[in-house]
């Protein structure tokens, strides 16, 4: 691992462990095992490793949500190999999914950010759209969609780190039931 790798893969796992404002320069560079300045030689600030830490993982979320989809099968169960995905990722990544809990909401990552990085994202809202156009999904505001189906399942991987639940199968299959019944197209 190159020394801009060691960076920022320290000031992912010391952001993650202790927040961003106990993760100072020094301690980066400690950890890291380089100088201070090697790290002002990439970065010229802090912010610049928050942020292309948050590319580099929205890069690899968006690459996984993806992975093993099926697209011959139901919506519906590529829905759920996309939910899957989703939650297997942050729990193998405990230190990707702290991080992206600390600073994916503004004001630490700016709007701005967030819409550069929506790109990464275009194969899942052309995923969501088609489920609109199919009428697989409510046909609401796709940013809103979006938002609902993800928060709740931020929120079930936060429980399962947390080890608030332990998320076997069934809780898991309970999980993307109702992440589901929540933005599924219901004809009356």
């Amino acid at each position: 691992m190159d020394k801009k790798q060691r960076i920022l893969f320290t000031m992912l796992e010391l952001s993650a462990k202790n927040g961003l404002n106990a993760t100072p320069i020094s301690k980066i560079a400690k950890e890291a095992n380089v100088a201070v300045g090697t790290i002002y030689h990439y970065y010229e600030t802090k912010e610049d490793i928050v942020k292309e830490l948050y590319a580099m993982v929205v890069q690899d979320l968006a690459k996984m949500l993806v992975l093993n989809r099926d697209i011959s099968a139901s919506y519906k169960m590529q829905y759920r190999q996309i939910w899957l995905n989703f939650y297997n990722y942050f729990i193998a990544n405990p230190s990707a999914f702290n991080f992206m809990d600390i600073v994916a909401i503004p004001p630490i990552i700016d709007s701005e950010e967030v819409d550069k990085n929506m790109v990464h994202y275009k194969g899942l809202r052309e995923f969501m759209e088609q489920g609109i156009k199919d009428e697989e999904l409510k046909d609401v505001e796709l940013k809103l969609l979006m938002q609902i189906c993800f928060w709740n399942l931020i929120t079930i991987s936060r429980i399962r780190l947390r080890q608030e639940l332990i998320m076997d199968e069934q809780q898991i299959n309970d999980a993307i039931e109702m992440s589901w019944d929540t933005i599924r197209r219901i004809n009356d």
